[in-house]
This record gives structure tokens, C-alpha cells and sequence, in this order.
């Protein structure tokens, strides 16, 4: 056990997709549904990991703050987005630095984004709609040398998934069912 992550299952784990490609296939889902205002409610999905179905019970919900009209409820989508991108590239930090035998007293990474809502807003500008820039600082303690953690950041960043999804283009498909309204 490293940083605790079971060393051996995450070998047998390595070995087991290389062995068997489709056990390194993953599916996710979430639904979300519109409560009120701004807030929605996310609830996942059941995941495929390989050919094993896992069952996923988790919600939470996503709001604006008042000045952007919501309720404050809940983060906003732009600050999921920051979670899930740092939070996957948090656990490709770790789990690579348990496959170096690194161990790790403490890893912080703060994220920082700015939007020009006018693009949102589609006010008529060359405003960007989404971020234009995302910062962030890898705060790390452990038995690595400074070398060893600046590996492991770039690491981190080519192996997470959404990184990656953020860093190059991927396709946005959807399709839309109308429901009549109902007085």
C-alpha cells in the first residue's frame, strides 16, 4: 500500500488491460434534470469498467451564484468543470507517483479560469464563450525529488482524460426529444 492505493492491485490492474484491452474500456453517464432557475439536479449513472457493471448512486446539484441569477445552491458548471479536470489529473498524479514508489505527504492543486460573459451572453463581441485560459499550481510534498515531481506533473497531464478531452477536440453530439406541454 502507497499513498493509499494497493500497490499490487494496481499492477495486477495494469497487467490485467494489457493483457485484455477491452478491461481498459470505460463507460460513464450521468442524467440531469432542471429543478428551478439555474439549479439542476446530476445524478450518475451505473459505470462499465472493462465488462464489469458498477453501480453509482451519487447526486449533487449545480446552481449560480445570485448575481447570475441562481440561488447559490450548489458550484456552478464552470466550477465542476475545474473539479473534474483537477480532481483526474489529482488522481493521475497519485497513482503515478505510486507506480514510482513516491510517497506523497500532501498534494493540493488550485485551479483558476476567468469568463467574459459577454460571449455567454452573445453579445455580438469576439468575446470567447468558454475559458480562454486555465491556471493552476501543483502543491506536492513527499519523498520525490523536484525532478521526480515535475515528471509526474507532465505525466499527469498526458494521462489524465480530461485533460486530455480539454486539450484536444472532441466531438459534441446530441439530439433533442420534444414532449408536448402540458396546461
Amino acid at each position: 500500500m502507497r499513498n493509499s492505493i494497493p500497490t499490487a492491485a494496481l499492477s495486477e490492474f495494469v497487467n490485467e488491460v494489457a493483457n485484455d484491452p477491452e478491461e481498459g474500456l470505460m463507460s460513464y453517464g450521468i442524467e440531469i434534470d432542471w429543478e428551478s432557475g439555474t439549479r439542476a439536479r446530476t445524478a450518475t449513472k451505473p459505470m462499465l469498467v472493462g465488462s464489469h457493471k458498477v453501480s453509482r448512486s451519487f447526486v449533487w446539484k449545480a446552481d449560480e451564484p445570485r448575481q447570475l441569477m441562481g440561488n447559490n445552491h450548489g458550484p456552478n458548471p464552470q466550477e465542476l468543470l475545474l473539479s473534474g479536470l483537477g480532481s483526474c489529473m489529482m488522481v493521475a498524479f497519485v497513482a503515478g507517483a505510486t507506480a514510482e514508489g513516491i510517497q506523497l505527504d500532501s498534494v493540493k492543486i488550485d485551479f483558476d479560469g476567468s469568463l467574459d460573459l459577454r460571449g455567454f451572453m452573445g453579445l455580438g463581441t469576439n468575446a470567447p464563450v468558454g475559458f480562454p485560459e486555465i491556471r493552476y499550481t501543483i502543491h506536492v510534498s513527499g519523498n520525490g525529488t523536484p525532478e521526480q515531481f515535475e515528471e509526474l506533473h507532465k505525466k499527469a497531464v498526458q494521462h489524465s482524460p480530461n485533460a486530455q478531452t480539454i486539450l484536444n477536440p472532441v466531438c459534441l453530439s446530441g439530439d433533442i426529444v420534444v414532449s408536448q406541454f402540458e396546461d
